[in-house]
């Protein structure tokens, strides 16, 4: 497999595109929230025939463009921020949190939070980074097992039939959340605790609805509906 950015004219306006080439039967389009467009197609397929196929979704292609510029650059997590210094705003479950480091004389590192101060105690200033990210993935794994136990609670109160699920957190690009309903699994992302914690809670919502109706049809959303009727909030905060 092997990728490479090109570009496309389509109308008056470029657009550029990573193609990666590999084993697979049709032309694959993706545009993902970052607002890259992601084309994969068998190497036997001619660049020309690529380009074709761009012009003609074209429409579709810079609309979503347009809309995920409309949109902003997506909060980050710690480690895909990089560096930190007293004073940045950091997102914590939806909230501007300032940032305090502090230099701890005790050897000492951790994070506490008072009010939207999130002071970071480390044993040099390069060491925010990871004690921040061990502080997120902590705060998000406790909150999402309590999350899991209750969505299940919930599901079972309105006399749905569901699994106690086996729960993977782990950072995806382009959903939020994803079920494996025949194994009794759903995969979090761990980017939510960047978003208040009710759009987490819809998340586990929406995957347990998976356990009742495996599609998104009217059915599926009906039951998503009949735990969390308020759930339209959500999928706007989120961006769906």
């Amino acid at each position: 497999m092997n990728e490479n950015i090109r570009t496309v004219k389509c109308g008056d306006r470029t657009v550029s595109y990573i193609l990666t080439r590999k084993k697979v039967k049709n032309i694959n389009l993706r545009i993902k929230p970052d607002g890259l467009v992601y084309i994969s197609a068998s190497g036997r397929v001619p660049i020309k025939y690529i380009e074709n196929f761009i012009r003609e979704k074209s429409e579709f292609i810079l609309h979503a463009l347009d809309r995920f510029a409309e949109r902003g650059p997506s909060p980050m997590l710690p480690e895909d921020i990089g560096e930190f210094k007293s004073g940045d705003l950091i997102k914590f479950w939806g909230a501007d949190c300032t940032l305090e480091i502090k230099v701890s004389e005790n050897r000492r590192e951790g994070v506490s939070m008072n009010g939207d101060i999130l002071t970071v105690n480390v044993f040099s200033p390069d060491r925010a980074v990871n004690v921040l990210k061990k502080f997120y993935a902590e705060q998000t794994k406790s909150a999402f097992e309590d999350m899991n136990r209750r969505t299940c609670l919930m599901f079972r109160a309105k006399g749905y039939s569901v699994p106690f699920a086996e729960m993977q957190i782990r950072k995806m690009t382009s959903r939020w959340g994803s079920c494996h309903f025949s194994k009794g699994k759903i995969v979090m992302n761990s980017r939510l605790v960047l978003y208040p914690d009710i759009c987490a809670a819809y998340v586990f919502v929406h995957e347990y609805a998976h356990f009742v109706v495996p599609d998104h049809s009217g059915k599926f959303y009906a039951v998503v509906a009949d735990i969390m009727p308020d759930y339209n909030i959500c999928r706007r905060i989120l961006k769906e």
